[in-house]
């Protein structure tokens, strides 16, 4: 970050530039070919035959987390309602996709065993189909005379927690059985706190915002970002390279090398950071100008960042409104009846979480950091930090906040019908930015964001 007394430093470089004309054509073909292979890879479809299996074993994994914290739910109301439980877990079955998804839900059914189910029927349909896996044999084992140690072991490395639900020799309870009721309720306590949180930061985001609406409107100085202080040509092709990079890094990784998707990401950060010198801007007026500065001094940031945050919030339950609109919809409408409301239709799970449930404490330190650390500090520079301020010279604040909030969400992994959601949570950064000037605010907002998420799903995995 640059000191204080930078402030005083002029701003403007001597000449302003316009952006070179590859810059927009750049971005669109890297959002497309970006966004593509983002949601394409979980779902295996790539030509490559081991890209294929290693991204369909990702979106798996990915799909067990977030069905283990759905049955830990299930599992906990079991006890207290056994027909919700039944419903819920129809309710699986028919959402459920792929083999191992499928196998453990069947697992789950015969773990709560509720009367008049039917676990080996689910079975039976699975081994039936075409390619089925040889370890749904320990699946069928453990329905009919239950697994031994070494067949668990088998199960866990398919399906992973779901194994400790297979019952034991003779069908007796499975070893973990107690510990896993008791973590389910712990979950179910997690869930309701975690809404009832974000229920109190709601209503505090919407005092806040009402109240910096009020100022700006009393004072017109409650926005600190100042859009003409740059020249904003070099700020997309700041955003571009970054784009461009990581774009060409993932076409190498497909046609010649892995390594290929590694060294483009360290040239996306290290390309758009030379290029302003390369330019012929000063380094400081461009780092004060894409934010990197302590605006009114670091720990105030950090509290308005805390602050904002709340805000953020405020703006994103529209967004995922939307989102939860479009994927009711979606199936409702796509099979013709309401029928199709049953299919699977939503958001896809983020890669992360098959990370988190299939790797040890030291993965998960590691996703932590990456999510709450590393993805602040470089998508806050890139996204609000460049391409808003480029956008803020030539559009107002939500057409600009809108754009980048639309392309902030498209290159994520979650799939088209979570774009509402992210893209109202890029909304809300570009408005921590617009009203610090700072990257910091933002920069702690979409820390806080991401990373309770990532902690919320560590201890309820």
């Amino acid at each position: 970050m640059s000191s204080d007394e930078e402030k005083q430093e002029p701003v403007s470089p001597p000449e302003d530039r316009k952006a070179a004309p590859w810059a927009w054509p750049v971005i669109l073909i890297s959002v497309l070919f970006i966004g593509w292979l983002v949601n394409v890879i979980p779902t295996g479809a790539l030509e490559s035959e081991e890209a294929a299996v290693s991204g369909a074993e990702l979106g798996s994994a990915a799909d067990l987390a977030l069905l283990q914290i759905q049955s830990q739910a299930i599992i906990a109301s079991a006890s207290m309602d056994a027909d919700s439980a039944t419903q819920a877990i129809e309710t699986l079955r028919e959402q459920t996709s792929g083999t191992r998804a499928r196998a453990a839900v069947v697992l789950l059914e015969d773990f709560i065993d509720i009367p008049d189910s039917e676990p080996i029927a689910g079975l039976r349909e699975l081994k039936e189909s075409e390619g089925a896996p040889n370890w749904l044999e320990e699946v069928e084992i453990s329905l009919n005379t239950g697994v031994t140690e070494e067949q668990r072991a088998v199960l866990r490395r398919e399906l992973g927690w779901f194994a400790d639900l297979a019952a034991g020799p003779d069908r007796a309870e499975p070893v973990k059985a107690r510990e896993i009721r008791r973590r389910s309720t712990g979950v179910i306590f997690l869930v309701m706190l975690c809404l009832l949180g974000a229920a109190g930061v709601f209503l505090v985001g919407g005092v806040f915002l009402i109240a910096l609406a009020r100022q700006q409107r009393l004072t017109g100085k409650a926005m600190k970002l100042e859009p003409e202080t740059f020249p904003r040509g070099v700020m997309l092709e700041v955003f571009a390279l970054y784009l461009g990079m990581i774009a060409l890094g993932e076409l190498g990784s497909i046609f010649f090398h892995g390594g290929f998707s590694m060294v483009g990401y360290i040239l996306s950060i290290g390309a758009p950071l030379a290029w302003p010198l390369f330019r012929g801007h000063k380094w400081k007026p461009f780092l004060r100008s894409l934010g990197w500065h302590r605006g009114e001094g670091v720990w105030k940031e950090i509290g308005c960042g805390i602050l904002g945050y709340s805000g953020v919030l405020a703006i994103a339950s529209i967004g995922i409104a939307l989102t939860w609109i479009l994927t009711i919809s979606v199936g409702t409408f796509s099979g013709g009846g309401v029928e199709a409301a049953a299919e699977p239709a939503g958001p896809e799970p983020h890669p992360i979480l098959g990370w988190m449930f299939s790797g040890d404490w030291i993965a998960r330190i590691l996703c932590l950091l990456l999510a709450a650390v590393l993805a602040p500090l470089l998508e806050e520079a890139v996204f609000r930090g460049a391409l808003h301020r480029y956008l803020r010279g030539r559009l107002g604040f939500f057409a600009s906040a809108l754009i980048t909030g639309v392309i902030f969400a498209g290159l994520h992994p979650q799939g088209w019908m979570a774009i509402p959601a992210l893209g109202a949570i890029g909304i809300g950064f570009s408005l921590l930015r617009e009203w610090r000037d700072s990257l910091i605010a933002p920069m702690v907002a979409h820390s806080i964001n991401n990373g309770a998420l990532i902690v919320a799903v560590w201890v309820a995995l």
